[in-house]
C-alpha cells in the first residue's frame, strides 16, 4: 500500500437516500406519490393532531411542511421518471411530465417560493432528461 493512498478519500458505502418503502407498507400522505392524498393527507393530519390536542405535534408538522413537501416533489420525480420511461416520442413524453406536474401545481397555494422554485426545477430536470435519450 502507497503511502499516499492513506490520504485518499474513502468512497463510504452508506447512502443517504431517503428509506424506501416496503411494498407491502400500506400507502399514506407522508409516502404517496399522489398529489390530491399529500397534500389533503397533510391538512388532516394536522386537523386530527389539533383535535386530539396535540398542538406541538401539529407546529411541528407544520414547521416541517416545506421539508415534507420537497421530499413528496422528489418521490412523485422519480414515479414520474418510471411511468414515463417507456414513452419513446419525446413530445408525448413532455406532454405526460407537464400533465403530471401540473397535479402538484394546483396546490401552489400551499407552497412556499422555494418549494415552487423546487418544483420548477424537478420538471426542468424530468423534461431535459428526455433530451438526453
Amino acid at each position: 500500500m502507497s503511502f499516499f493512498n492513506l490520504f485518499k478519500k474513502k468512497n463510504s458505502d452508506t447512502a443517504t437516500t431517503e428509506p424506501e418503502y416496503a411494498p407491502n407498507e400500506p400507502i399514506t400522505w407522508e409516502n404517496t406519490t399522489v398529489a390530491d392524498d399529500f397534500f389533503t393527507g397533510y391538512l388532516d393530519a394536522i386537523s386530527q393532531l389539533e383535535n386530539d390536542e396535540q398542538t406541538a405535534a401539529a407546529e411541528t408538522l407544520r414547521a416541517d411542511e416545506p421539508t415534507l413537501q420537497m421530499a413528496f416533489i422528489d418521490r412523485f420525480a422519480k414515479h414520474v421518471q418510471s411511468e414515463t420511461a417507456t414513452i419513446k416520442d419525446a413530445d408525448e413524453r413532455t406532454a405526460a411530465i407537464i400533465t403530471a406536474i401540473n397535479t402538484i401545481r394546483v396546490h401552489n397555494k400551499q407552497m412556499n417560493i422555494t418549494v415552487r422554485a423546487h418544483l420548477a426545477q424537478t420538471k426542468k430536470n424530468l423534461i431535459g432528461e428526455q433530451h438526453e435519450n
